[in-house]
């Protein structure tokens, strides 16, 4: 397996507290699971591995080659063959579901077989009838699925996600887990956050930030 990401003695500081310090390499099929307390750093940790920020203290290495403040378009084309779903995701609210989602193929140039894999991913999370209904009409649960649709459309190599059960009922919960692991087992690169670790059912990885 090769290396995707090398975190070298990782450490954020925000408001004045330092968050972990973290050395961690993750590579191509892993599946990794987070763990921590309230407060711990996990949604910090999972924006620094999307390199949505950067460490306050360390290194990381993308590929093998140290990232820097200046890396502006390498940071862009690794983000690009991401999957993110974090915490309070913003979705376009005047859109439509199957809208929002476009927007991501579009924006990623990867529109080749977009309704096939639309069509597909709508029915694993019960989109179907929603699809043409826009955002600001859509319950919590509703704009989640959405959230987690826009982050798998493009296959992306890697998927970061931040709690993606908030907000969903048992068995749509059930189905994005067992999606992750099927994901998995097809070569993608998982991170992820949660409080529903038994739902797991694959070996997996640990990330504990509680000391």
């Amino acid at each position: 397996m090769s290396e995707i990401l090398n975190l070298q003695n990782v450490s954020l500081i925000q408001e004045k507290r330092k968050f972990f310090n973290i050395n961690l390499k993750i590579n191509s099929g892993d599946f990794f699971f987070i763990k921590g307390g309230n407060a711990s750093g996990k949604s910090l940790l999972l924006k620094i591995l999307c390199l949505k920020i950067l460490p306050t203290e360390g290194n990381i290495y993308l590929f093998g080659k140290k990232i820097e403040q200046k890396d502006k378009k390498n940071i862009l084309d690794f983000r690009k063959n991401l999957g993110v779903i974090l915490q309070n995701d913003y979705l376009i609210p005047f859109f439509s579901a199957y809208e929002n989602i476009e927007l991501a193929s579009e924006i990623q140039n990867k529109k080749e077989n977009f309704k096939s894999r639309i069509d597909q991913i709508s029915k694993w999370l019960g989109l179907k009838d929603i699809e043409k209904t826009k955002i600001d009409k859509l319950s919590n649960g509703e704009k989640q699925k959405v959230v987690i649709a826009r982050a798998l459309i493009n296959n992306p190599k890697v998927i970061i996600a931040d709690q993606p059960e908030n907000n969903l009922d048992e068995n749509s919960l059930k189905k994005v887990f067992f999606l992750f692991e099927y994901l998995n087992k097809l070569g993608t690169t998982i991170i992820i956050s949660s409080n529903f670790e038994d739902i797991l059912k694959i070996s997996y990885k640990t990330i504990n930030l509680n000391g």
